[in-house]
Parts: structure tokens; sequence; C-alpha cells
């Protein structure tokens, strides 16, 4: 599904590349009190000196599957942008062990491009990369993403929180000319978007629901607690966590589900867990679906600690880490953030140079606990 872009001819003609930043908005329900943007600009590559620091630092990229993907999202080589293009990205947040992977990422893009084209100073392609302090955020996502499309960049990324909020940013996106690839969560307006560069998070929710089924001897109550209800990523995995239990483990039921609540007058998560904990004496396991979930999760259980309980994560920032290695998590389903916020620049710069995408880009999953968390192949899965 590749996106037809509506492009004035004589823009086409002069070749081009329009340059700045991106923003959205929408009707949503309130969520906290706005607070400043995080936003941070990518585009100084190392000086000799430096060098040898950065290659140490770069970790090797790979996407699964990689040979079927019609082009290499793991390589700037060849990719000739204009002196000077600004690339911006909007994401659900900037805080967590994740996002910091993702940008790590992005950046390290940016500086093979700089270093490749030969670009220093005024010259440099420039990336901006904000959003949030929290994935609650909508508003103040939708806001930044309206400010970030006034400076008009030559490709926007995005990672929306809410799937349903960002349709009349992607059509003033795509009035504008400005190519819009998706990383890591969807949005419904699917045919305003050029690639999505994402986890197949229906299969990464399958796996979490295995590991747990497993760590509670196939048999039992278990619950999820979940991100924010409206976001592609949280219903994707729980999609894929209910029909794999329901398919293939009888003996195992999901009594609750609790969602990070949208409002602050809605009860906390951990307000909620505490009574799904009472309700429910004999659950036997909890499944989160990201960082913030799981740490949550396992902050609560410290009461509990006589139950129990097990607990799969999804994402793995240190205090999963620490929890992994002192059994109190059996485990998580971890992503690949450095190479979902690689692969999406490639795809961006793609995108802007009017090159063939692949609609879906996957950017992988491992499982990760006791068995093979320090294992040298696994380190670009770990987020801190």
């Amino acid at each position: 599904m590749k996106f037809r872009w509506l492009k004035a001819v004589s823009w086409i003609m002069s070749g081009i590349l329009l340059m700045g930043c991106g923003g959205e908005s929408n009707e949503n329900p309130k969520t906290e009190p706005i607070v400043e943007q995080e936003k941070e600009e990518t585009a100084v590559s190392p000086t000799p000196e430096e060098e040898s620091d950065t290659e140490e630092e770069k970790l090797e990229i790979e996407l699964p599957e990689e040979e079927e993907l019609a082009a290499d999202y793991t390589s700037v080589d060849g990719l000739i942008l204009e002196e000077g293009t600004r690339i911006a990205f909007v994401v659900k947040n900037t805080e967590t062990g994740y996002w910091k992977a993702v940008k790590k990422g992005v950046d390290q893009a940016i500086n093979d491009l700089n270093q490749t084209l030969g670009y220093t100073e005024n010259d440099m392609i420039r990336c901006t990369f904000e959003g949030p302090k929290s994935e609650v955020g909508v508003d103040e996502q939708v806001n930044s993403l309206d400010a970030v499309l006034a400076e008009n960049p030559a490709v926007l990324c995005l990672a929306a929180i809410d799937m349903e909020s960002c349709a009349a940013q992607l059509e003033s996106a795509q009035e504008n000319g400005i190519p819009v690839i998706v990383l890591d969560s969807g949005v419904a307006s699917s045919d305003l978007v050029y690639s999505v560069c994402a986890t197949d998070n229906y299969a990464a929710g399958a796996e979490a629901a295995r590991h747990l089924c497993e760590a509670v001897g196939n048999q039992g109550e278990v619950a999820v607690l979940s991100h924010l209800q409206m976001g592609e990523t949280s219903q994707e995995r729980i999609r894929g966590f209910e029909d794999e239990i329901k398919n293939n483990h009888p003996e195992v039921t999901i009594v609750e589900i609790d969602y990070e609540p949208s409002r602050q007058d809605e009860p906390t998560v951990q307000e909620q867990m505490r009574e799904t904990l009472e309700q429910y004496p004999e659950l036997k396991g909890y499944f989160c679906t990201n960082e913030v979930m799981g740490k949550a999760a396992l902050a609560v259980l410290k009461d509990y600690e006589e139950r129990n309980i097990q607990v799969v994560g999804f994402d793995l920032g240190s205090i999963q880490e620490d929890a992994i290695r002192k059994g109190t998590e059996a485990g998580v389903v971890c992503q690949n953030p450095y190479g979902m916020g690689y692969a999406t620049v490639v795809a961006g710069v793609r995108a802007a140079l009017d090159m063939e995408n692949d609609a879906f880009i996957d950017a992988g999953f491992q499982w990760i606990d006791q068995n093979n968390l320090d294992l040298e192949e696994n380190s670009r899965y770990l987020y801190e």
C-alpha cells in the first residue's frame, strides 16, 4: 500500500526537499496538565578523535526476513539527500528506556548519512525528536504535531499515542507533500501513511501468552495491565495474547484487563491492580503490555510476594532486567528499538526521495529471560 503523493510539478522539477518539523490536533478526553515537550535535534557527526567511541556504541542493525524486503533499511548507502534537509520525529514519550533506545538508532542513522555524504556544519542533515513526557499526553502530542508540520519538514516520522487522533494532521501532511512514516504504533488513517516500521504486536502478544502460560503451569487465572486502550500497540498485543490463550491454553482464564487511565479522575493503574488482586485471590499471573506497566506491576506485587504471582512484561528497562535476574519476573518480550529508529530514518529518506518503500517493515522482537539475558546477540534488545 504505497502512498500516492500529490506534488506540484514545479516542486518535482526543482528537486527541492522541504525542510522543517510537523504537528497535530484532535478531540480527545483531557489527560493530564500540559507539560513542556521534549525536543532534541541531531546533526553533529563525531570528530576523528571521537569516532572510536562512536563505533563502540554502534550496534549492529538487524531486521527479520531482510531478504524479503524491497529495500535495505539497515544502511544509508545510496541515499543522497540535499544539504540541510530536516527530518521530524514526533513520538509517544521521550523518558523511557525504550524511546531513548529508539533515539539512539535515529541519531546513528542521521550521523551515518552526514558522514557518508560528507556534510558538515550548516550543510548537515538534521533531525528533531520530540514528544510528551508521558504516553497519556494525547493533547500534548497533538499540539506538537501541529507545530512540527508548520515548519514543513522533508518527512514526518510519527508514533501516535492514540490511533484515532492524527487524521487532520496526516491530511495536512499529504496536502503539503510531506511523506509520513509511522513507527511503533499505527494510525487509523493508514491510507495517508507511506510506510510503517514497527513490531508485529499481535505475534508479540501471543509470544507473551505462551510464556506466561508456561510460567503458571498452563492453568489458572491471569490478568493484563495495559497502557492506553486507544493505542494500536496495546490493542494488538492484547488481541494476540487473548487469541493464543483461547486457542491453545484452555485451562488458563483471563479474568481482568486493566488500562492506564486517560483522565486524571480515573483510578490509577496501581489502584486498579490492587482491586484486581483483592477480587481474584487465586490469580497466578500478569501480562504487562509495556515498560511503564511492567514497572508499576512489579512495584505493587512487592506487597503480595507470598502469592508468587508470575509476571511477563514487554520492553526491557533496568528495573525489568533486575527483576528477571532476581526471579521476580519470568521474562519480557523485547522489541528492537535501536533497529526500529534506524530503519525509520532510512524509510523516511527513501520516501522523501520518492524511492520504493515496503508498506510494513518488521523491526522484530525477542523473548528475554534468565537463560538468554546475557547473550551478546541479545544486547541490541536491552534498552538501558
